[in-house]
């Protein structure tokens, strides 16, 4: 076995365990809440305290904890998610949608801002001390410290309310009724809300890819391999071109770490416009305690984060030959 084999399979070790410790944490944390998803039921009235215990039974919550721990870790390690408690729909069925709201929101923003932004980025770095790279640094900075619910707001006021341009809330118009995601997301009322929630998470997302692939290129500015493009009569945005695919890989590894963030959703981005993503979906299943459909949810994201950093680390372990695979430098 070489050496990034090794590595590789270490990372992956590193993985799993990770991902059996958040799933774990996840069971205890909602146990250890207050109250219970049917406590909102027996109050209204809607249901006796016979049929809540029916409903547990149902559900497995009158068993011992470590009885729960084992069905539960059993059902979220092969994908069984089973049924939310108080929408009586297959989780999956309530999380698919939402998810693919999500990802139609923020993987486009992120591609965007990504291509965008370095490419400002490397030009700043490449004018150091211009008008333009202190400006940039600035304003995405400004941007990226700012929270989103902020900016967001702000456009809100400024964009849907005074100048009413676009919609303030939702993801179509309520007298829409499309079939299927086709039809839903190719339209141009789709088109009409996607705009302001687009455009403040490519805001939100700029700074971070701004000063990476800047402060990438004021490291490379200067080197050898500079000088030798240079004296062959290389013009100044070639050997930026060149500068720009010689630090390229931080920016890409944290765009895959990004990427696995993405499932999260930025879930004050999301309740502020209305937007049904997957992070406005746990913010309410947390509230109704419906333990499916969190532990689903955290799942999928504590997942995606995992498989994002597992990428990373091989994709720089791979490509930069100066990275330890562990007591040497990587195959």
């Amino acid at each position: 076995m070489s050496q990034f084999q090794r590595f590789l399979a270490k990372r992956l070790a590193i993985s799993i365990g990770l991902t059996l410790i958040a799933v774990s944490v996840i069971f205890v944390v909602l146990r250890l809440l207050p109250g219970s998803p049917f406590e909102a039921l027996v109050t209204s009235g809607n249901l006796n305290q016979q049929q809540i215990n029916e409903i547990r039974a149902l559900y497995g919550l009158d068993q011992p904890m470590w009885r729960q721990y084992i069905d539960y870790m059993v059902s979220i390690l092969t994908f069984q998610f089973g049924y939310s408690i108080l929408r009586s729909q297959p989780v999956w069925d309530v999380l698919e949608p939402r998810l693919v709201n999500t990802l139609i929101l923020l993987v486009p923003a992120l591609v965007t801002t990504a291509i965008l932004s370095s490419a400002l980025g490397m030009y700043a770095g490449w004018n150091r001390g211009s008008l333009l790279e202190k400006s940039s640094i600035i304003t995405t900075t400004f941007l990226r410290s700012t929270p989103v619910f902020i900016t967001a707001i702000f456009f809100i006021i400024v964009f849907a309310y005074n100048l009413e341009l676009v919609p303030a809330f939702g993801m179509r118009s309520v007298t829409a009724s499309p079939e299927g995601y086709v039809d839903t997301f190719l339209s141009i009322d789709f088109l009409h809300h996607y705009l302001l929630p687009f455009t403040v998470a490519v805001l939100y997302y700029s700074g971070d890819f701004l000063l990476l692939a800047r402060n990438g290129i004021v490291e490379k500015r200067g080197s050898e391999f500079l000088k030798l493009h240079k004296a062959k009569g290389l013009t100044e945005m070639q050997q930026l071109a060149r500068a720009g695919r010689n630090s390229m890989l931080p920016i890409l590894t944290y765009f895959a770490l990004r990427l696995g963030m993405i499932f999260q959703g930025l879930i004050l981005l999301e309740v502020v416009f209305g937007w049904p993503g997957i992070g406005r979906e746990l913010v309410l299943a947390i509230q109704q305690q419906d333990y499916p459909l969190v532990q689903a949810a955290v799942f999928i994201m504590a997942l995606a984060v995992i498989i994002a950093n597992l990428a990373a680390d091989v994709l720089y372990a791979y490509f930069d030959p100066t990275v330890s695979t562990g007591g040497g430098s990587s195959a």
